[in-house]
């Protein structure tokens, strides 16, 4: 019996994902499919007037895959693949400038340009203190980025000792 799994990725990543399913058993079933889908949007203030007008562009390969249940050691290679994907990832990186933002400028930018302005001294603490800890969120998360790499490596090392 065999199973199939269609997965979707950006085009630079196709042949990484090719090699990584490989790993776990998965032959690539046909060719992987490209897929370019915009969608345009408008925003109508009148009847005959709009205001404004964006397009949602959408890139994505999709790639088929094909796993026959009865492949030798299939048990082991579907737990280390579970394992595999249950490896959680960081999340986004996080951002230098805050997340808040009034208009085009950045929450903590304002509070620091009125610190300054009003009082300099915790302007210039608000400063340090948004430096600091985007230093030490982004060196925890790439610490947590590696560990995932790491810990992924070894399942697909695993896996390719298996095969």
């Amino acid at each position: 019996m065999k199973e199939t799994r269609f997965i979707e990725v950006s085009p630079d990543e196709v042949n990484k994902i090719i090699d990584v399913w490989a790993t776990f058993g998965w032959e690539l079933l046909g060719a992987p499919q490209e897929i370019n889908y915009s969608t345009t949007h408008r925003t109508q203030e009148t009847d005959d007037y709009y205001s404004s007008e964006y397009t949602t562009t959408t890139h994505y390969v999709k790639v088929t895959f094909q796993r026959d249940k009865e492949i030798k050691k299939y048990s082991q290679l579907a737990s280390l693949q579970n394992e595999y994907e249950a490896v959680p990832r960081p999340g986004t990186p996080p951002s230098r400038f805050g997340y808040f933002k009034v208009g085009p400028i950045p929450i903590w930018l304002l509070l620091g340009l009125i610190g300054l302005v009003i009082y300099v001294v915790p302007g210039v603490l608000i400063i340090v203190w948004r430096c600091v800890s985007y230093s030490k969120k982004n060196k925890q998360w790439d610490a947590d980025y590696d560990n995932m790499i790491k810990k992924r490596e070894e399942i697909l090392g695993k896996a390719r000792a298996l095969s």
